[in-house]
């Protein structure tokens, strides 16, 4: 819901040394975003936000990403995608009370049992109540290694409204320090809220008008 430019500047305004930008299904805006950070001194990593096949349509992450990764393949055939390309694949805000989007404890297990990811979001700004909480942090107790690095993300929609909400604290190298799982998530702040307006044609843009899109060909 900003620009490539409104979100850099918002990084630095937060003191963010990093950001990966991973919008959902595209990478339109990554190119100008790395090239405004480069000027701005923020490293910017380029990625995606992947949605995987209907009904469940569960979220993916892609970190050093060259190009897309087609929407709409099994979780299974997404990592190996992310892989393939030497990307890093990240599961984002796992485990929350609903159908789509987010993945769930099974279908977590099956996926891990054939293909490893490099990192999960174990800090993020959704709720997911207690007993979620527990479940969350019991499973990647339980198998870290094939879960990756611990990470944290604001999920920034709205630019300076949400942006370093959740974090990911690294030293040195950030992918490095993925895939040396030496990276710690933290919750700064909690996220703040967006304008009623902008908010709205976010929920527009996300449940009607890229749906339909999509359902074009579109996208």
């Amino acid at each position: 819901m900003v620009t490539a430019a409104e979100l850099v500047a918002a990084a630095k305004q937060a003191g963010l040394d990093l950001i990966a930008v991973t919008d959902h299904d595209t990478m339109d805006a990554v190119r100008v975003a790395h090239a405004l950070g480069e000027e701005a001194g923020l490293v910017v990593v380029g990625g995606q936000e992947i949605t995987t096949r209907w009904p469940a349509q569960t979220h993916v992450i892609g970190w050093f990403l060259e190009r897309p990764v087609r929407r709409g393949m099994s979780l299974d055939d997404t990592v190996v995608a992310i892989h393939d390309q030497g990307g890093l694949a990240v599961i984002p805000h796992p485990f929350m009370p609903v159908y789509f989007g987010s993945i769930q404890p099974g279908m977590l297990r099956r996926l891990i049992d054939k293909h490893h990811v490099d990192g999960i979001e174990m800090v993020f700004t959704v709720p997911i109540g207690k007993r979620r909480r527990a479940l969350l942090d019991d499973f990647y107790t339980a198998n870290r290694e094939r879960l990756g690095a611990a990470v944290g993300a604001s999920d920034c929609h709205f630019g300076p409204h949400d942006i370093g909400s959740a974090v990911t604290e690294f030293e040195g190298d950030f992918r490095a320090a993925v895939l040396a799982r030496s990276t710690v998530p933290r919750r700064l702040r909690h996220a703040g809220r967006a304008p009623a307006g902008l908010a709205a044609r976010q929920q527009w843009r996300s449940l009607v008008e890229l749906p339909l899109r999509r359902l074009r060909g579109e996208l």
